[in-house]
């Protein structure tokens, strides 16, 4: 078993890198092989397709907006082969239709730019892993909650200004922990959580307005009201142990209908994030190779 899990090593997985900007591609495949990934890098999707009829690549790293031939048609050109690489979606313009649409198309997930090198190494794992569980079934290796956490979980404690919560969910946070910052005490432990929802209703509650839109109070930070992020989070919040199986945690959050969720110890400190897309795509793996229903 051990030689079997050394096959797709970090030391043995390719990446082919796909983007027109040099100096982007130059620091990404800089960071990558510092991780020790085999990067191999393209200018557009005609040159990614060429690499691939000739190399195998465990992940496609692949920018949308190219000339010669764009993301989205090089996505759809390389889901028509057989054994086709992961794919993650890269762009400077992500909408949420863009992202619901190269997933439809067989996206194995997309991200903004700039991405932080440690959200882009955790999802790039996490694609080889689930192509190396698809090719060899016997692999299985999570099914727990602590065996997924992310490393995206920004901290923000109870006691800081509402404007920091604002900005992190404004311009830091990444499309990795989805729009929802989890919030702790000085000790790290889990308080309650906070959306970008809670921070519009608040300042429109305070401003006697009947609703705003994000995008208005982007244009008017100056309506954040001085207050702290513990006088407006949740303190209901859910969240998971480590030892949680997978399939409960993805159970307890499509009933809540919520994305990502802490990942707390006995004590409540927050360890990391799990995401509901990773945990389906991880089980959707494992229900190819068995009988067993989805069930608790």
């Amino acid at each position: 078993m051990e030689n079997a899990f050394a096959e797709n090593s970090p030391q043995t997985r390719q990446v082919l890198l796909v983007d027109d900007e040099d100096q982007f591609v130059a620091q990404m495949s800089r960071l990558l092989k510092k991780r020790n990934f085999q990067v191999t890098t393209a200018r557009d999707g005609s040159q990614a397709l060429a690499l691939i009829e000739d190399h195998t690549f465990d992940v496609v790293v692949l920018d949308i907006r190219m000339p010669v031939m764009d993301g989205m048609t090089a996505l759809g050109l390389i889901q028509e082969k057989k054994s086709a690489p992961a794919v993650i979606m890269l762009t400077g313009h992500a909408t949420l239709e863009t992202g619901i649409e190269a997933i439809r198309n067989g996206a194995f997930d997309y991200m903004m730019k700039p991405c932080d090198i440690e959200d882009l190494v955790a999802k790039l794992n996490l694609a080889c892993t689930v192509g190396q569980i698809r090719r060899r079934p016997i692999l299985w290796p999570r099914s727990l909650a602590g065996e997924l956490i992310l490393n995206s979980f920004r901290r923000i404690e109870d006691t800081d200004p509402l404007l920091e919560a604002y900005s992190l969910l404004n311009h830091r946070l990444t499309k990795m922990a989805g729009e929802t910052l989890f919030i702790v005490d000085k000790n790290d432990r889990l308080t309650g959580h906070l959306s970008k929802q809670d921070i519009v209703d608040s300042v429109a509650r305070l401003r006697g307005l009947n609703t705003i839109t994000w995008g208005e109070l982007s244009t008017n930070p100056q309506w954040l009201p001085e207050l702290k992020v513990g006088e407006t989070m949740h303190r209901d919040t859910v969240s998971a142990e480590p030892a949680t199986p997978l399939k409960h945690v993805a159970k307890i959050m499509m009933e809540k209908g919520i994305r990502t969720l802490p990942v707390i110890s006995e004590d409540r400190k927050v360890l990391g994030v799990i995401r509901l897309r990773d945990i389906l795509v991880y089980l959707d793996s494992a229900e190819d190779t068995t009988d067993e229903p989805f069930e608790e």
